[in-house]
């Protein structure tokens, strides 16, 4: 190829090329590269990666001939919104490197030279990077008193697979493109190397009903206080890290975490949660993805239900709703509340523990925003957005 990238696009003609690009990098040269480019070369290169990304260009070879003042002769051209005419897009000249980041999922670079240009050369890679700030989208429009959810509605809902056993034991939510959250006990007794991170799935019977489902390795476990040790009802949280980098796509994405909610309470508010635990207490596993809907209920409401036989404690959130709750297996995945001003899905609480399920009695939350910058201090490669 003469101008990078592997194909043309349809409609190109010479050196105009089209690609949907994800993580790794892809090579983007002048013509006849690594000598220089014939004078009058017009050349666009667009670049596009799945709605979770922003598209990064790393120039590190820039010769390109220029003016008494800024470039207006031969020039690089990049639009960072990707538009067509690059009305938006700066010039670059010279033999500065730079690097370059889109506004969006889409970017546009251009090689403009003149009809007398003695020539130059350039060398890019482009490749998508993960966008923190495309947080809590869902897809669509058993949990006790459940029903199933659409396939891959909450693209955030995971689960914690034995690789053993091969039994989904906990669930998870992701909240960026390495970690996912879940509660501090259900990593008593395990190891890294046994567990695997489950994205991206539905139906656990078969693998045709989604494209999107996948299974990562865990690196390491990150529990608040030690994972080889029954936790405090009071910290019942954890973080695991994936070995490898989580691939976003229409089945897969990350919760919000809930930064600008840390002053509320959520009393009142009902939360969505999702899995694949019992349907049952002590009843058999769902095999299909389960959804259904909880009501927060305040610290006195549900310290006023326990009386004297569970203290409930302020990093701990109390959901009851009538005919429906969280169950066994269940532990581990999020409270998912819907923000009002943006419709994103942040995750709130973390499933710790009930009495049984469906009963009379609340079921016990970890409160995730007391826990914000716990998870933010132990995440120091990811820049977590407040939105």
């Amino acid at each position: 190829l003469l101008c990078g990238f592997y194909a043309p696009s349809v409609l190109g003609q010479g050196c105009n090329y089209a690609q949907q690009v994800n993580t790794t990098p892809v090579a983007i040269f002048s013509p006849n590269y690594p000598g220089n480019y014939p004078a009058n070369s017009q050349c666009t290169w667009t670049a596009t990666a799945f709605s979770d990304y922003q598209i990064k260009l790393t120039c590190t070879v820039v010769q390109i001939p220029t003016g008494t003042s800024g470039c207006p002769r031969d020039y690089i051209i990049v639009s960072r919104t990707g538009r067509t005419d690059f009305a938006d897009g700066t010039r670059y000249c010279g033999t500065q490197a730079f690097t370059v980041t889109s506004t969006s999922n889409q970017m546009r670079v251009g090689l403009f030279a003149q009809p007398t240009s003695p020539g130059g050369r350039f060398y890019c890679t482009i490749q998508a990077v993960f966008n923190s700030c495309n947080c809590g989208r869902r897809k669509s429009t058993r949990i006790v008193g459940g029903q199933n959810a659409a396939v891959n509605e909450f693209p955030m809902v995971a689960a914690l697979v034995d690789l053993t056993t091969r039994d989904l034991f906990c669930g998870a939510t992701l909240i960026s493109n390495r970690k996912a959250i879940t509660a501090q006990h259900c990593l008593l007794n395990q190891s890294p190397g046994n567990v695997a991170l489950l994205v991206g799935d539905y139906d656990i019977t078969t693998g045709s009903d989604t494209p999107y489902s996948a299974l990562y390795s865990i690196q390491t476990f990150t529990c608040y206080t030690s994972c080889s040790a029954t936790p405090s009802n009071e910290t019942d949280i954890a973080l695991v890290t994936t070995t490898n980098e989580i691939q976003m796509n229409p089945g897969v994405g990350i919760a919000c975490l809930p930064i600008k909610y840390q002053g509320n309470t959520f009393a009142g508010s009902t939360v969505e949660v999702s899995g694949w635990g019992h349907l049952d207490f002590g009843g058999p596993d769902a095999k299909i993805q389960q959804k259904t809907r909880l009501n927060v209920i305040s610290q006195t409401d549900c310290q006023n239900r326990f009386g004297t036989s569970l203290i409930v404690r302020s990093t701990q959130m109390c959901t009851f709703t009538p005919g429906t709750d969280t169950c066994q297996k269940d532990s581990g995945e999020g409270l998912l509340y819907t923000g009002p001003d943006n419709g994103r899905l942040y995750t709130i609480g973390v499933v710790a523990s009930g009495v049984e399920c469906g009963t009379n009695n609340p079921s016990i939350n970890t409160r995730v925003t007391l826990f914000i910058n716990w998870i933010i201090t132990n995440s120091p490669e990811i820049q977590y957005c407040n939105i």
